[in-house]
């Protein structure tokens, strides 16, 4: 059960930190992609929206992860209880936000609501998970490689900015890099393994891909 839970952790860091860095990275350019009608001033406000929710992606996984660990324990009303907490917290402080002009409603309170989920399941996961998973042990990799990935990007659109003015090559550049450099260290770092792809969809072909191959 604990080699299962911990292959579940890698799987969703590999997913969800990647998706997280790359929208807090790319917040601009994406919102100046899809709000095209929209004026300065409208991608100004949106684009730290969009960096902050992108960060909120990790937590939001983990939590969507660790409720789903405990009710597979048995412990159904834990997840839930903590899920209301949080949603609690960010009514409060959003509340206190909305009253600070430069803050507002800018996605702190997503933040700040699945943090305190997940510090709440991973206290609650020690009482009644009895294989408890390995987090901070299989979260690192993908991390680093995600660290890497989101650094790489941003330098990939400052370097496209100064050759275009084109937002749409500046955004689909950088993003074609995210995914090469991604991919790359995800190799390298070895992140994944190949009982790790055997979860995912198709698999055996994308072990093949990152010639992963299986221990014997």
């Amino acid at each position: 059960a604990r080699h299962t839970e911990e292959s579940a952790v890698r799987t969703m860091s590999l997913i969800a930190m990647p998706c997280a860095v790359g929208l807090a990275v790319l917040s601009e350019p994406i919102i100046r992609l899809l709000a095209r009608n929209y004026g300065p001033e409208s991608v100004a406000t949106a684009a730290p929206i969009l960096a902050y929710l992108g960060i909120a992606v990790i937590f939001n996984s983990t939590v969507l992860l660790f409720n789903a660990i405990m009710q597979a324990h048995g412990d159904v009303t834990t997840p839930v209880v903590n899920m209301l907490i949080g949603g609690v917290v960010k009514v409060v402080v959003n509340y206190i936000l909305v009253a600070i002009p430069s803050l507002n409603i800018i996605g702190i309170g997503t933040i700040v609501c699945y943090v305190t989920i997940t510090v709440l399941d991973l206290i609650a996961m020690r009482r009644s998970v009895t294989t408890r998973p390995a987090i901070f042990r299989n979260v690192i990799r993908p991390a680093a490689a995600a660290g890497i990935m989101g650094a790489a990007t941003f330098f990939a659109a400052a370097l496209l900015r100064s050759f275009t003015d084109s937002n749409t090559v500046v955004c689909l550049g950088a993003l074609i890099a995210a995914v090469v450099v991604y991919v790359i260290f995800v190799v390298v770092l070895r992140c994944i393994t190949y009982e790790d792809c055997m979860l995912l969809p198709k698999g055996e072909k994308i072990a093949k891909i990152l010639h992963i191959k299986q221990k014997t």
